[in-house]
């Protein structure tokens, strides 16, 4: 399921099944019968537009509107021809709109029953199902790549981190989607008890003006939220980095969410209890349970940091201390014991009289709506300081939790904003001071409230106002002080990387932070092995010695191609498997491998294409590494391997080994075997190659990394065997490139680049059953030199010059209207094919075969690409040159 998520024609075709399955269910909305006082259908009512009613005009929309969208479902069925997406993305939008003017409909009607509402629900989450489907079709469709994202991608694979994101993520649009059922606020009215819950709008029929408007402003932020969230869900399946990165920005975003949610609940339990209503609000509920999504994702983003320094090269980073946060911790807890702390004491004294009242935080922010303009600015005040002093709190945490590299100017944001909070309330009291002369009418106003009664004339007392306030001022300056003695504001330099949780090889977390303080201690690393891998291979060497003196043994001596052709024949059929190969298919094989280092075999699934070059092999005692290409492989990385900068080790895939080892073992022939190698497309991968094959034997060289490796023991240093200076591999002399190719819509086309670089073998029938089997014979040993011995001799003996060939002098004419031509390589490879061919076999004559096999495979086969006006006579030309293969090639054309 996970190899068809990467085909595009797949996600497309989900996609559309999905857009279709909203189409129906819109289908039925349209067919439900609306409530009371309506008993018809949308369907019913638009028939009636003539009565000119509001609901009949609303119907006859819809159902206009419905029919329309059968048009973006047809774009998008084309969308998957042309392999674009745009009509996925008209039609996604399309639907979102209809599905959001049902949900405003009902939201000033009420008329949908509650079944339609779950429906439109439905349609909603299998359009954000579409749109996760049409993101990974779009990458689908985009091969680019970056290395160095893909090193960091392969280390967060072997980590639980993008699960448990993916589960954050889960949670935070779960609380997202709480705020529909949490109340905004609830409060007394006429005596009754009113719950402002937004869900109520959709469900129970709310009328309510502002609840309907927040509604509907919440929903168009939910829905904002949640086409993000698809967004991220789809970059979990093929860009892990990104979608971490995506999912902070989408817990942030439903933080603000929350915080607005608890503002408005807040802002109508002020306005209620100004107008003499009992309000509360349970609105923060949300937005602190947010607030631990938030801790935990802090936690996972520190890892993730942890994982993404090990790609980056950095020789020093910058790390906040905890001693910045204790500080921004105590600062905050300072702030928030305003609300102990006696903002105003008033002392009222006539003669053996006196009485004092005290008003704390807590206390102006219970009373606010008894008391005076001026207290209730104080309440104001200390509502939006615990509010900004608590998100400045939750950021510094979760910034250093996360690693974040900006947490100092967190650190400063932090105690600034409350420093100044502190400061404004603190001179409040001072303010009442000053105008405690114009207070007297309010003062005795705030005794009265609190049943404290005054005897007499106001004029008879002596009344003192304080403040314990500016205590707190002096306690923040205080910790402001020695934040600056300190250089909490600054960042500590390290010259390695925090100790933190780094996978390790085997796909768990482990402690680093002993191995990187053990390791760094002795800089000359005295026992260090930066590819484990080669060094496996280099203690084998004694072991590679045994095995080809083993192989020797069954050494073939005065053998000609003629000879080798008949045994592999002979081989294969009584083998094991019992394979049929004929001479001719062997031969074109062998004239292949001796015409080009590389073979291409191509055709459909089961005609032995993988098992030729295993069978040629395990006949002549040479050695076949089959590499399984991925359709993932983006580029030469896949193929050759990654080095980390961070553990600085070099980690080499399959192949590169495959070459080690050949490189080790130069006197055996070797096949490295890519099996369905254009699953992905052959230049992004192995364009290296390619070029290497314009070399001289002697110049390929392939440059693995731009450092040099060397295992180091007990400070010796021990070179790699295989590596020229630490990091080159040359490509061994005795080593061919075969690949295997499919050609089914699954696959990427093979380009001209690679074809003219290679021998290309096709297969187009299943191989008949072998019957006349016998017992298996023994094999025999071909080394690398008795082979190029057989192919030199072979292009040195043979009589066929290309240049001068008739034969191909009329396929070039016939074919230059089809700006078909081919240049020198080919003509050498044509001529090298022939001679092989030809020695392959003792006295039969095979030039013409051998010719015709050649320009089919090279030349003639590229009129599967160019528009044919005259079939029949083309067929005709090749018929007079006697080339049937060619012939029947271009009617197999004709008949695609």
């Amino acid at each position: 399921m996970k190899e068809l998520l990467k085909k595009s024609w797949f996600t497309g075709l989900i996609t559309i099944g999905l857009l279709l399955l909203v189409f129906f269910l819109n289908l039925w909305i349209l067919s439900l019968k609306l409530n009371w006082p309506y008993s018809e259908s949308f369907w019913e009512l638009a028939k009636d537009l003539s009565s000119g009613d509001f609901i009949n005009i609303i119907a006859f929309i819809f159902t206009l509107l419905f029919y329309i969208s059968i048009l973006p479902i047809l774009i998008s069925g084309i969308s998957i021809i042309k392999k674009n997406n745009k009509g996925f993305v008209i039609s996604m939008i399309y639907f979102i709109v209809f599905e959001t003017l049902l949900i405003v409909f009902q939201s000033i009607s009420t008329y949908l029953s509650v079944f339609a509402i779950v429906l439109i629900i439905l349609n909603v989450v299998f359009t954000l199902g579409a749109f996760v489907m049409l993101i990974l079709r779009g990458k689908n469709m985009d091969h680019t790549i970056d290395p160095k994202k893909e090193a960091k991608e392969v280390l967060l694979k072997n980590t639980k981190i993008p699960l448990a994101v993916l589960i954050v993520d889960l949670i935070a649009v779960i609380i997202l989607v709480s705020t529909f059922v949490f109340p905004v606020y609830s409060a007394v009215i006429s005596n009754t008890i009113y719950h402002s819950v937004l869900a109520s709008v959709l469900f129970l029929g709310e009328t309510r003006i502002e609840v309907v408007i927040y509604f509907l402003v919440n929903f168009a932020l939910f829905l904002g939220m949640v086409l993000y969230f698809a967004q991220c869900i789809s970059y979990y399946f093929y860009d892990k980095e990104s979608f971490i990165k995506k999912s902070k920005t989408l817990i942030s975003y439903i933080f603000i969410v929350t915080l607005v949610f608890f503002l408005s609940g807040l802002g109508m339990v002020i306005y209620h209890t100004l107008i003499g209503n009992i309000a509360q609000t349970i609105a923060y509920i949300p937005m602190l349970l947010n607030s631990v999504v938030i801790f935990v994702f802090s936690v996972l983003m520190g890892k993730f940091h942890a994982i993404n320094h090990s790609v980056i090269n950095t020789a020093k980073v910058r790390f906040a201390r905890i001693e910045s946060l204790f500080y921004v911790i105590v600062i905050t807890a300072i702030t928030g014991l305003m609300l102990l702390l006696k903002i105003i004491k008033i002392d009222i004294v006539s003669g053996s009289y006196t009485d004092t009242v005290e008003l704390t935080g807590i206390a102006i922010l219970r009373d606010y709506a008894s008391l005076d303009p001026g207290y209730r600015i104080i309440a104001f005040v200390l509502v939006v300081m615990l509010i900004a002093s608590g998100i400045f709190l939750l950021a510094a945490i979760s910034s250093y939790l996360a690693k974040y590299r900006k947490f100092d100017n967190i650190v400063k944001s932090a105690t600034m904003i409350n420093i100044f909070f502190i400061f404004i309330i603190s001179i409040s009291g001072y303010y009442f001071q000053i105008g405690q002369q114009i207070d007297k009418a309010i003062i005795l106003d705030i005794f009265s409230f609190y049943g404290i009664p005054v005897p007499g004339s106001i004029n008879d007392y002596e009344y003192l106002i304080r403040s314990d306030a500016i205590y707190a001022l002096i306690a923040s300056v205080a910790v402001l002080v020695i934040m600056f003695l300190r250089k909490a504001f600054d960042h500590e330099e390290m010259n390695i990387f925090e100790p933190a949780l780094l996978p390790a090889s085997d796909g768990k977390i482990e402690d680093t932070s002993s191995k990187l303080s053990s390791d760094t201690d002795d800089e000359s690393f005295s026992t260090f092995d930066p590819c484990p891998a080669f060094s496996e291979l280099d203690k084998k060497v004694d072991g590679f010695g045994k095995d080809l003196e083993k192989r020797k043994s069954q050494k073939t001596k005065d053998k000609t191609l003629h000879e080798l052709v008949h045994f592999v024949v002979e081989y294969a059929k009584n083998s094991r498997l019992h394979l049929s190969y004929t001479e001719e298919d062997i031969a074109t094989f062998v004239a292949g491998l001796g015409a080009s280092k590389l073979s291409i075999l191509q055709g459909m699934s089961g005609t032995g294409k993988t098992s030729l070059p295993k069978i040629f092999a395990e006949a002549i005692l040479a050695n076949c590494d089959i590499i399984e290409v991925e359709s993932s492989w983006k580029d030469k990385n896949e193929l050759l391997g990654y080095y980390n900068e961070f553990s600085m080790k070099y980690t080499p895939k399959k192949f590169t080994l495959a070459l080690y080892k050949a490189a080790l073992n130069q006197d055996i022939f070797t096949f490295i075997l890519l099996d369905e190698m254009n699953l992905s497309r052959i230049e992004y991968y192995f364009s290296d190659f390619l070029s290497l094959m314009e070399n001289e034997e002697h110049q390929r060289e392939l440059k693995l990394i731009n450092i040099k490796l060397a295992r180091k023991e007990e400070g010796n240093e021990i070179e790699y065997l295989a590596l020229n200076e630490g990091h080159t591999l040359r490509i061994p002399p005795n080593v061919w490139f075969i690949g295997t190719a499919n050609r089914d819509e699954s696959t990427f086309v093979i380009s001209d680049k690679v074809y003219d670089r290679a021998q290309t073998m096709n297969f187009t029938k299943r191989a008949p059953k072998v019957r006349n089997y016998s017992t298996p014979i023994s094999q025999q040993y071909y080394d690398y030199q008795t082979m190029n011995n057989l192919f030199v001799e072979a292009k040195k003996n043979g009589n066929f010059d290309a240049e001068n060939s008739e034969l191909i002098k009329s396929v070039e004419a016939l074919l230059a209207p089809f700006n078909i031509s081919f240049g020198n390589r080919i003509l050498k490879q044509i001529e090298d094919f022939v001679n092989i061919y030809n020695a392959c076999f003792d006295s039969k004559d095979v030039e013409s075969e051998a010719i015709e096999k050649i320009l089919l495979s090279k030349v003639v086969a590229k009129l599967e690409v160019k528009t044919i006006d005259d079939k029949e006579k083309l067929e005709m030309e090749f018929e007079k040159l006697n080339l049937r293969q060619c012939v029947a090639f271009i009617k197999r054309l004709d008949n695609e």
